[in-house]
């Protein structure tokens, strides 16, 4: 069983969400200290989301033949898997290898009203329309008098109006009260919608594990998307994510989101590009859409195109606000949607200015959320046949944070430290060296989570690469406990709790040595 009414509300909303019911009876959720210093407790709405997708997998499983399962979780991995991307090490040192989180373009700003706003300049492109925007330096002295020239709500219009990474600090009541927070709050968790009934492809019996077979073809990017994907080929999914062969990448991001995954590029807007793409969906399963809501519809891949390619595909969409609302094309990140839910608040409160939740709760479960509406959906398919088409987004996740909430001094914490690289983590080789990280949150009794594929650079494949056959024998997991972490190989890991807190919404966290960090602190605005 789940381990508290915060695990449990989260679980009960996933499971309201789905078009049959969860058996939590078949989850133990051990204890854990968090991490996470906040009253938004991240452990359990990770723990909660996490055995919710336990739930649908070994639900699948069921419905191919498998044997039923039970599932075993672990709240302290939990709540570390939201900082996946930097627990993530190649050869003993972490992959993060830059300093585009402790930019002054990715922070919280002091508007003329008083009213704080956060921005996010990930990109280049966005940090330099960000710039012209403001008309100022990236400094955090000059975006600062750019923001405090003008109201908190003039800031997000505009930014709104010219498609920017902005927005404004809400608590969870003005969210409640804001006409898109209030669309938002009514949406399912996970939109969910079926049409049709042609059989045309189904997946029948599986020989070892609940998603062998199940083809995926991922158009995704930064990181709720791409996590995705790999919780699907954790559980034995066959996933060729396409990349453009020109666009926006952070390698740790990239690193973290490449596991079990075959990389190729692909401009689907040439005459090639398009007919091997269609090729390619055509013959999946699953398409993960990454992409700003309305990008694919104007290439005639809305869910009428979609469903002539393939009547019997699951479209899987992602989003910062929910397709439909007023907001639905909004650009936007875990930051915005901390900020404008009103869970950045409820976590600031008491400090002199707000900052996130040190951990990547929004990006993380929301790659969760849409991969328990893929794995539903394909269960249903197989039942029923026809088109899927299930989403869920940043903000809709973000805004059950809030009520998941107790008291900051109700529990103890202890700093993420290599003890839980020595507990949690695990090792992999490939010919790339060793890959360290975060073991997968599910332990199932019968079905190992693993991937067979390391991470690798896009391009690492031809375009014209196609799906894996089935193994006929049981494949065994790569990985074993890292052997780096007990040897103490893991280099300059720095015992911390989380994302640096800066009191913005940039930050990294400290997996370098702590001069390392002050240097490059120090140094982000040369």
């Amino acid at each position: 069983m789940l381990a508290n009414a915060k695990q449990q509300k989260a679980y009960d909303a996933i499971a309201a969400a789905l078009p049959f019911s969860l058996d939590a009876s078949k989850i133990t959720v051990t204890p854990g200290v968090s991490y996470v210093k906040s009253a938004v407790k991240a452990h359990d709405y990770a723990a909660g989301v996490m055995a919710a997708f336990g739930s649908v997998v070994e639900h699948l499983g069921t419905v191919r033949g498998l044997p039923a399962q039970t599932m075993k979780l672990d709240r302290r991995r939990c709540g570390l898997l939201l900082n996946g991307l930097q627990l993530l090490f190649q050869n003993g040192y972490s992959t993060i290898m830059d300093k585009w989180g402790v930019n002054p373009d990715n922070g919280t700003y002091r508007a003329k009203d008083g009213r704080f706003v956060t921005m996010i300049g990930l990109h280049p492109h966005l940090r330099d329309r960000l710039l012209v925007h403001l008309n100022c330096v990236n400094t955090v002295q000059g975006i600062q008098g750019a923001v405090e020239k003008k109201t908190a709500q003039e800031l997000e219009d505009e930014a709104i109006a010219n498609k920017l990474p902005l927005g404004i600090v809400r608590t969870p009541e003005e969210w409640a009260a804001h006409p898109v927070g209030a669309e938002v709050l009514k949406r399912p968790i996970i939109d969910f919608d079926g049409s049709g009934s042609e059989k045309k492809r189904l997946l029948g019996k599986a020989k070892h594990r609940p998603l062998e077979g199940v083809r995926v073809v991922e158009l995704t990017h930064v990181v709720a998307g791409p996590s995705c994907g790999r919780f699907l080929a954790e559980q034995g999914a066959d996933v060729i994510k396409v990349q453009p062969p020109i666009g926006d990448w952070v390698l740790p991001i990239w690193m973290d989101g490449s596991w079990g995954k075959k990389n190729i590029l692909l401009d689907i807007g040439s005459r090639r590009g398009k007919a091997r793409f269609h090729e390619l969906l055509a013959t999946a399963d699953v398409l993960i859409d990454g992409q700003r809501p309305g990008v694919l519809n104007r290439m005639g891949l809305d869910d009428v195109g979609l469903k002539a390619i393939n009547p019997n595909l699951v479209r899987a969409s992602l989003s910062c606000f929910p397709i439909g609302t007023a907001w639905g094309e909004r650009p936007g990140f875990e930051q915005i949607a901390q900020a404008v839910s009103g869970t950045m608040h409820v976590h600031s409160v008491g400090m002199a200015a707000p900052t996130v939740v040190p951990a990547l709760i929004n990006d993380y479960l929301t790659g969760y959320l849409v991969a328990i509406g893929v794995v539903a959906a394909l269960a249903e398919r197989e039942q029923k046949g026809g088109y899927y088409h299930v989403a869920s987004s940043l903000s809709r996740c973000s805004s059950l944070a809030p009520s998941l909430v107790e008291p900051l001094d109700a529990e103890p914490y202890e700093p993420v430290r290599m003890k839980d690289l020595v507990e949690h983590g695990i090792d992999q080789p490939s010919p790339a060296g060793i890959f360290t990280r975060i073991a997968p949150a599910v332990e199932f009794s019968h079905t190992p989570s693993f991937t067979h594929r390391h991470p690798t650079l896009m391009n690492s494949m031809p375009d014209t690469t196609g799906w894996d056959e089935v193994p006929s024998t049981p494949p065994q997991p790569p990985h074993y406990p890292s052997k780096l972490a007990q040897e103490k190989a893991i280099y300059g890991l720095v015992e911390c709790f989380g994302i640096e807190d800066r009191s913005d919404g940039g930050g990294i966290m400290s997996l370098c040595s702590k001069s390392l960090i002050d240097y490059v602190l120090a140094h982000r605005n040369d």
